[in-house]
């Protein structure tokens, strides 16, 4: 029986173009992948792209050359930036020869389907749970901030104001895992 080895890289937000870090995670990754191949193990190798979130909602919307006159013209101008963006990601990785079993992206039909069937489960075995959380946000960071971290009100990494941010989000009840965690 061969040995398995799984490696992902970090699934990049496509709120820039891919630099240098990008390449340089997705190198040694594929460097590792190869040597496990060579090895004559049975290797999945995993990249793709993260396209949500607050930062790359503005960044497309600050990147369109369309004004936005409804809900749906907002949404496909939101697609087209992050086909665009995924794309130069594919681009240079095959110009890097990247050789990769998978590229996900995460606004493909079958990635949203799988983690709303797994997130369904979840929440009917009662592992996660509906509630509302407050705090400080830096869209940079795409993280909340304790008060204490700030700099004169700023993201420390970033130098820009946080926000102060409401939302319903759910939960996921680790405490039911404790003892085994432990």
């Amino acid at each position: 029986m061969k040995n398995k080895f799984y490696i992902t890289t970090p699934i990049y937000y496509v709120n820039a173009s891919p630099h240098i870090g990008h390449a340089y995670t997705t190198l040694a990754s594929d460097i590792l992948s190869r040597a496990h191949k060579s090895w004559g193990e049975e290797v999945f190798f995993l990249t793709g792209t993260d396209e949500h979130g607050s930062k790359i909602f503005r960044t497309a919307i600050q990147n369109s050359k369309f004004k936005i006159q409804n809900d749906n013209s907002k949404f496909k101008i939101i697609q087209e930036y992050t086909d665009k963006i995924s794309k130069e990601f594919k681009d240079a990785w095959k110009l890097l020869n990247i050789n990769y079993d998978y590229f996900v992206r995460t606004t493909d039909k079958n990635h949203e389907e799988f983690v709303q069937e797994f997130l369904t489960k979840l929440y009917n075995r009662g592992d996660i749970y509906q509630g509302i959380y407050e705090g400080l946000y830096c869209v940079g960071c795409e993280e909340y901030k304790k008060a204490e971290d700030l700099e004169n009100g700023r993201c420390p990494i970033h130098k820009t104001k946080v926000e102060n941010l409401k939302e319903s989000v759910y939960f996921f009840k680790l405490s039911r895992y404790q003892n085994k965690i432990i």
